[in-house]
């Protein structure tokens, strides 16, 4: 058997907002002045639908040149909305869109139910909806699951208006950890975006392939 594919995981301290990055929040300011960019975010459920379609068209093609990357189908699409709108915290989501309010930028993060669902033991029934419910109103971890950027747009700053924002929504929601989501080893531009924080790589997984002749 020969390696095919590691991924990493992080462990991401959040700061209060006054001990948080200076460098961060100065960059937040000074990117959106400069291309002219509108942070958007969400009170409601309904307010966040009209950006879902847009912000799987940015997924494609903020990774569509890494090994692993499979295209999210319409019909897929059309599943996530249907099955999984109703789990998400709009809160935890940060949009950016440019002078025309075309989206070039957006960060997914929720609440963990990593605890929610050790305690679920597996099964929603009878009591393990009632963990999940409570992971998301009450939770002290958060999971950062993806972040597009518009090729146009990346190397520019522009995350630092992302994490500005979620900077600031996390110490209100009393979120004092992240985990972030398996990255590709090689995929350094994600692995650069903790630099600024304190953080811990805490799992490694790997594929392995062998030729059969």
């Amino acid at each position: 058997l020969v390696k095919q594919a590691e991924w990493v995981e992080y462990k991401i301290q959040i700061y209060s907002y006054d001990d948080a990055p200076q460098k961060v929040k100065k960059y937040a300011k000074l990117i959106s002045k400069r291309y002219n960019l509108n942070l958007v975010e969400f009170s409601n459920r309904k307010q966040l639908l009209s950006y879902i379609d847009e912000m799987f068209d940015l997924l494609n093609k903020t990774y569509n040149k890494l090994q692993s990357f499979v295209p999210i189908q319409t019909y897929q699409v059309k599943h996530y909305k249907e099955k999984y709108i109703s789990y998400i915290n709009p809160k935890y989501i940060k949009c950016i869109t440019d002078k025309s309010d075309k989206l070039i930028a957006f960060a997914i993060t929720m609440p963990s139910f990593s605890k929610a669902l050790k305690k679920a033991n597996g099964s929603l029934y009878p009591f393990g909806f009632y963990h999940i419910l409570r992971a998301l109103k009450k939770n002290d971890c958060a999971a950062f699951y993806l972040i597009g950027i518009d090729p146009a747009f990346q190397n520019k700053g522009v995350t630092a208006i992302l994490f500005d924002s979620i900077q600031k929504m996390f110490n209100q929601q009393g979120v004092s950890e992240v985990e972030t989501n398996p990255e590709l080893e090689e995929n350094n531009a994600i692995q650069l975006l903790w630099k600024n924080y304190e953080h811990k790589l805490h799992k490694r997984r790997r594929t392995y392939r062998k030729v059969i002749s």
